[in-house]
């Protein structure tokens, strides 16, 4: 396992290192960030990106 966040977002090979499940808990994690951000008054903003991979389609679904 290496590292996942470098300095263009989360990295990792498709359905190896980086696959659905990690994606999900990713999300969930910022989604758990924004919220507490959100109770103390601050605005919560996300931006996720995608590109024209395969791969793309399935961590966008995830």
């Amino acid at each position: 396992m290496g590292k996942y966040f470098g300095t263009d977002g989360v990295r990792g090979v498709a359905n190896i290192e980086l696959d659905a499940m990690l994606a999900f808990k990713i999300g969930a994690a910022a989604a758990y960030l924004l919220s507490q951000e959100q109770k103390q008054g601050g605005k919560a903003k996300l931006l996720i990106g995608k590109d024209t991979r395969i791969s793309s389609d399935m961590l966008e679904s995830a």
